[in-house]
């Protein structure tokens, strides 16, 4: 009886706790203790409700009660390249209409602020052409070692119908000549030299690009070559590109290399080289870069900067058929139609952080 006694109690005992046990995993939503695990990559700002209820004080991955599956989030690097260093200005009561326009998508973004002061479809994803490169460029700066000398294995001979340095499998150029390579006439075939010396292979430095928008916060584009021929899936917003042409502006060796008109690129062999936006340099006020591309899927696309009175603005047109005069006519509506003596004056590229 002693013994019987015992084994009852534990046994109530067994069942309370049971009991317990599974009040708490009800009460927490885990009465499906099975489920597979899916991981969700994803800026903090960005994530889903559910996913912004995670109180912060808990590890990033932590499985979500509301969920029909478990799903740990691993937040994606969020870091603050470059913020703003000065406010965003004030529209005129003054100011006319922004100009008509024939993109597809445009956007005019502020660099002190990163403000967006006028946009259209400028958060749609669309083909970028070669706007595609100024990624390419920032991922070989920020390698360092421009100096560094490259053996090519790419041949531009077979890249039919392709804006191209002239690359040949065993010509020796530096990063900074393949640099100027890839801006100045817009090679694609220095594009593919350059990534597969900063990554080792095609494949490895796409992911590297895709790496840097989500390094830069960028939710609107994804990559898949480093020199922006058609591929599916690659696309970028104008919102995105201006982001990343903001960023690309603060790196001294970037802003060199696309407000020169000519190089020559002096390895194995010498190759003359001609800066395509030379007529937008010269026609646009305060104009110093940034890129042009054009895909017959893509259209006409370009990234423009001006510098005027110590205030820079980016211009992002896709898809537009009069891309230099639509770039140039929203640049001086948006110096005009603005108000700057509030903002700080005098601040040029490079001052922000980054």
């Amino acid at each position: 009886m002693r013994y019987g006694a015992i084994e009852s109690k534990i046994r109530r005992m067994l069942a309370i706790s049971l009991l317990v046990i599974l009040v708490g995993l009800a009460a927490r939503g885990s009465d499906i203790p099975d489920l597979p695990t899916v991981v969700v990559i994803a800026p903090v700002e960005f994530v889903s409700a559910r996913v912004s209820a995670i109180p912060t004080s808990v590890p990033d991955a932590v499985p979500l009660a509301s969920a029909p599956a478990r799903v740990a989030v691993r937040k994606a690097p969020r870091v603050p390249i470059q913020t703003a260093w000065a406010v965003a200005p004030k529209m005129l009561a003054s100011a006319s209409s922004a100009p008509q326009n024939s993109a597809v998508a445009l956007l005019l973004l502020d660099d002190a602020s990163g403000t967006v002061l006028y946009h259209e479809g400028g958060r749609t994803p669309l083909p970028p052409a070669s706007l595609t490169k100024i990624a390419t460029a920032i991922l070989a700066i920020e390698r360092g070692n421009l100096d560094e000398w490259v053996e090519v294995d790419v041949d531009s001979r077979i890249m039919h119908g392709s804006t191209v340095m002239g690359l040949m499998p065993g010509d020796h150029f530096t990063v900074r000549d393949l640099l100027y390579g890839l801006m100045l006439p817009s090679g694609n075939d220095a594009a593919l030299a350059i990534g597969r010396h900063v990554a080792g292979s095609d494949a490895a430095f796409v992911e590297q690009m895709n790496e840097l928008i989500a390094r830069l916060g960028l939710i609107e584009s994804h990559f898949a070559n480093p020199h922006g021929l058609n591929a599916t899936g690659h696309a970028a917003s104008a919102h995105d590109l201006a982001m990343l042409a903001r960023y690309a502006m603060t790196l001294p060796e970037f802003r060199e290399i696309i407000g020169t008109s000519s190089w020559v690129a002096s390895g194995s062999r010498n190759v003359p080289l001609f800066n395509v936006l030379n007529n937008v340099l010269y026609a646009i006020p305060g104009a110093d870069g940034v890129k042009s591309g054009f895909t017959e899927q893509a259209g006409r696309t370009m990234v423009a900067s001006a510098l005027r009175d110590g205030h820079r603005l980016y211009v992002v047109v896709l898809n537009d058929p009069r891309y230099e005069a639509d770039v140039a006519a929203l640049l001086d509506w948006g110096f005009a139609a603005f108000d700057w003596s509030l903002t700080s004056a005098a601040l040029t590229i490079g001052t922000g952080p980054g």
